[in-house]
């Protein structure tokens, strides 16, 4: 087994970098169940609001943070950077970007020359991926798919038991997937309409909370709506886990939209795993359950009868550990996958 390395994770987003100082190893050839790997340990972390106001200034805000977690670990082996970005992984540049002032830099290497160790750079939902398929929900499977659900619907592909990008990096995007021609506009930097984003990520979940609220007063969402509290998603998904009846009714719509996005990657992609991770997931199995219903009626065979949907095992630090991940493949030679 190689030695243990230390590390540091990257996840840079529209309003925070998130990093920690991590030690681990890859797992083993043939892992296949979470006893098999050993998730990297966190040993220390660092978060900052993420400075939008120019490409140097964020830049500048992602070098502190690598700067304070390697004060103190003195030295480290490599960096994995994980970015809310279309991002070209052999060029190590940033491609495009919505909510970050980054489009075409080339990250991996201005990161390389500022702190002399190896750089791996990818999509953040690509490197959450990685760390589920490589420690978590996703050991062992080489056909997978996994979503983000957060502010918006992040998406990514393993495939024969690597990391799939597409042409130009911009592969993945699942959440923009159409449910609906003539539905509602896309809440993200998209011209379509109807996207499985604007049904299920979390701005979706607090609008029909808001709804039900509205329209069942007497609901434990209608007293939270009467009392003046936050009407959102994340009540949603506490009142469903706590049993309150409307709540659980509106968790099941939203998983039954869930599952018809799902039911059209199940027919195109044949995956044996698709892992669903992100906040608004929180509710489990009050999504999750309703989804497998919905694919189990509508998805083509034999491809509906074989996959698993799960939901993710690294909570928040799924891509801090992908991006450890693809740090520590990047010192093997490589990609996180078969050797």
């Amino acid at each position: 087994m190689e030695p243990g390395r230390t590390i540091i994770g990257v996840d840079i987003g529209g309003t925070k970098v998130a990093a920690a100082l991590l030690r681990g190893r890859l797992p083993a050839p043939g892992a296949r169940t979470l006893a098999d790997a050993e998730r990297p340990a966190v040993l220390e972390r660092f978060t900052a609001v993420t400075d939008g106001s120019s490409s140097a200034a964020c830049l500048r805000g992602v070098e502190e943070c690598l700067a304070r977690l390697l004060a103190s670990a003195g030295k480290v082996d490599a960096i994995g950077v994980g970015v809310a970005s279309c991002v070209d992984y052999d060029a190590g540049r940033v491609v495009h970007s919505v909510n970050l002032p980054l489009g075409d830099v080339p990250l991996r290497d201005e990161l390389e020359r500022a702190f002399g160790v190896p750089v791996a750079l990818d999509n953040d939902a690509t490197a959450a991926t990685v760390g589920e398929h490589t420690y978590g929900a996703g050991i062992g499977a080489r056909e997978m798919l996994m979503l983000t659900l957060g502010t918006g619907v992040g998406g990514g592909i393993i495939c024969g038991g690597r990391p799939y990008r597409g042409f130009s990096g911009a592969a993945a995007e699942l959440g923009h997937l159409t449910l609906d021609l003539d539905g509602p506009d896309c809440p993200a930097d998209c011209p379509n309409h109807g996207c499985l984003e604007a049904y299920v990520a979390g701005p979706a979940m607090g609008a029909a909370a808001r709804a039900a609220a509205e329209a069942e007063p007497g609901s434990g969402l209608g007293r939270a709506l009467a009392a003046g509290e936050p009407v959102d998603g994340p009540l949603l998904s506490r009142l469903g886990l706590a049993g309150d009846p409307v709540a659980v009714e509106v968790l099941a719509r939203i998983g039954g939209l869930l599952g018809a996005g799902l039911t059209t990657l199940v027919s195109i992609f044949n995956p044996e795993l698709i892992v669903i991770g992100g906040g608004a997931a929180a509710a489990g199995e009050l999504l999750l359950g309703p989804a497998r219903r919905v694919i189990a009626e509508r998805a083509l065979p034999p491809a509906r009868d074989q996959v698993r949907v799960t939901g993710a095992a690294l909570g928040p630090d799924a891509g801090l550990i992908g991006a450890a991940a693809l740090a520590l493949a990047k010192l093997r030679g490589g990609e996180p996958g078969p050797s």
